[in-house]
C-alpha cells in the first residue's frame, strides 16, 4: 500500500500566484489494484509545502514554525488510512475495501469532533451493497447473493434516499424507531404506491441490513426487532397454468419467430421441473444424467433430484441435449405474456386483487397477461398438487423448507378446489354403499 500527498492547487489561486491562499491537501491511496483520492482535513500555504522531496511533507522553515506538529498529523493521518485498510481485511477474511467502502470508514477514522462524518443507514447501505457484490457478504449457506437480491437491495436503498429527501430527515441507526416505521409505512402506501406485499419486502431487506450492521458493531438500535416493527403481506392471486393449458402452449407453431420458441421451451422446462429462473439459466447438460436432473439451488443452496418428464426429454433432443438460450428474466416476462396470448384458453380474462395504495386494486384481463417466468414453478407444484402427489414429494423437488411456504405456490381456486372434494365426497360415498352390499 501507498499513501502520497498532493496539493489540490499547488501554484494558489489565480489572483495569488505567490501562494497567498491555503489549499486543501488530498492524499492518493495505492493498494489492491485501487487509487483512491482521499482529502484530508488540513490545508496549507503553497509556498510552505515541498513538494519535489518524497514524502511529500510542510517545509522545514522558520517562516512555518508549526511544520514539526503538522508533519506529524500527516504522518498519523498515513498510518489512519493503513490501519483502516488493514482491518476491514482482517474482519472481511483478507478482502480488502473498494473506495467506496473505504472512503466512509476513513471519515471515521480521521475527522474529529464536528468534522466526524458518522456512518448512516444510508451509508452503510451503500456498503452493505458494496460487499454483496464483491462477495464480502454473503448469504446464509456461504454463496454469493444472488444479482436479482442484489437489484432488490439496491431499489430499496433509492426508495430511502428519496424518501430522506422528501422529509428532509436524517436516517440515523437511532431513528429507526417505531416512528419511523409508521412514517415510513404511510410514505410507501400514499406516495409511492406500493403493493402491500412491496411494503412488506421493503421492511424485511431493511431489517436484513440493520441486522447485518448489528452483527458488526455499527448499530446498536434494537427496536427494529420488535415484533410491531413488521409490515403485514396478503395472499396474491398469482395464477398457474393447469395441464390443458401447458399443452396448448406446447402445440404452438413458433418456427417463425425462433428467440419466443427458445423462451416457450424454456418456460415448459421450468413447468415440469418447477426449477426457477436463476437455476434454469444455469443449468447444464452434465447436471443431467440418468434419466434426472441433480442440481444445487442458487437461491436457497438446496440440492434437490428431479425426474426428467417427457416433455422435458423432448426439448432437449430438439437442442442437442442442451437447454435454449435464455434472455433476460424481465426480456423473458415481457415475450411470455405475447407468447401466452397465442393460445385460446389464456385468452379468457382472470381477475386478480391485491392492495396497492392502501386500497383493494382488482386487474381484469387476459390469463396470458400474468404469466411470468415464476408461474412455471407454481404451475409445477399446483399440478402435482391436483395429481394426489404427496406434499412431502412435491417439496423434495421444489426445495421448500417448510409446509406453510410450500403451500404459498399452490394457485388452485377455490371453485376447483371444492369440486375436487365433491368428487371425494362421491368417491366415498360409492365405496360406503359398495362394502355395505358386501
Amino acid at each position: 500500500m501507498k499513501v502520497s500527498y498532493y496539493l489540490e492547487n499547488p501554484k494558489g489561486s489565480k489572483r495569488n500566484k505567490d501562494g497567498g491562499n491555503e489549499t486543501a491537501i488530498f492524499a492518493r491511496i495505492c493498494y489492491e489494484g485501487y487509487k483512491v483520492k482521499y482529502y484530508t482535513p488540513l490545508s496549507i500555504f503553497p509556498k510552505f509545502w515541498n513538494g519535489s522531496a518524497k514524502p511529500h511533507r510542510a517545509k522545514e522553515t522558520a517562516k512555518f514554525p508549526e511544520f514539526p506538529e503538522f508533519n506529524q498529523r500527516l504522518t498519523n493521518i498515513e498510518t489512519a488510512i493503513k490501519n483502516t485498510v488493514n482491518k476491514f481485511a482482517n474482519e472481511n477474511n483478507q478482502v480488502s475495501p473498494t473506495p467506496e467502502q473505504l472512503k466512509p470508514l476513513l471519515d471515521i477514522a480521521i475527522r474529529q469532533g464536528g468534522n466526524v462524518k458518522r456512518e448512516t443507514l444510508l451509508t452503510f447501505f451503500e456498503r452493505f451493497i458494496a460487499e454483496c457484490k464483491t462477495g464480502v457478504k454473503t448469504a446464509k449457506h456461504g454463496k454469493p447473493i444472488a444479482i436479482g437480491t442484489i437489484k432488490g437491495y439496491t431499489s430499496v436503498k433509492a426508495i430511502l434516499t428519496d424518501y430522506q429527501t422528501a422529509t428532509r430527515k436524517d436516517l440515523s441507526f437511532e431513528s429507526i424507531d417505531m416512528t419511523f416505521f409508521n412514517e415510513y409505512t404511510k410514505y410507501l402506501t400514499l406516495v409511492k404506491r406500493f403493493s402491500t406485499n412491496y411494503i412488506h419486502k421493503n421492511f424485511k431487506i431493511i431489517k436484513t441490513v440493520l441486522n447485518y450492521a448489528s452483527d458488526l458493531k455499527i448499530n446498536s438500535n434494537t427496536d427494529y426487532k420488535s415484533n410491531s416493527f413488521s409490515a403485514p403481506t396478503e395472499q396474491t392471486d398469482s395464477i398457474y397454468l393447469p395441464e390443458f393449458e401447458l399443452k396448448e402452449l406446447a402445440k404452438l407453431n413458433l418456427s417463425d419467430n425462433l428467440p419466443h420458441d427458445r423462451v416457450r421451451d424454456l418456460f415448459l422446462i421450468g413447468c415440469y421441473t418447477g426449477l426457477r429462473y436463476s437455476d434454469l439459466s444455469t443449468l447444464t447438460p452434465e447436471q443431467i444424467s440418468g434419466g434426472m436432473i441433480t442440481i444445487t439451488q442458487i437461491k436457497t443452496a438446496t440440492p434437490v433430484v428431479i425426474p426428467v418428464h417427457s416433455i422435458v426429454s423432448k426439448i432437449l433432443m430438439k437442442y442437442g441435449g442442451n437447454l435454449p438460450k435464455v434472455l433476460s428474466n424481465q426480456k423473458m416476462n415481457d415475450a411470455l405474456k405475447l407468447i401466452a396470448g397465442q393460445c385460446d384458453s389464456l385468452k379468457r380474462l382472470q381477475s386478480i386483487s391485491y392492495t396497492k395504495g392502501g386500497k383493494t386494486v382488482t386487474e381484469t384481463l387476459p390469463r396470458s397477461e400474468f404469466v411470468t417466468c415464476h408461474t412455471s414453478r407454481r404451475s409445477f407444484a399446483s399440478n402435482l398438487f391436483l395429481q394426489g402427489i404427496p406434499t412431502i414429494t412435491i417439496m423434495a423437488i421444489t426445495g421448500h423448507k417448510t409446509e406453510s411456504a410450500f403451500m404459498k405456490y399452490i394457485r388452485i381456486p377455490q371453485t376447483q378446489q371444492a369440486q375436487i372434494l365433491a368428487g371425494m365426497y362421491i368417491e366415498m360415498e360409492t365405496a360406503e354403499s359398495k362394502r355395505i352390499a358386501i
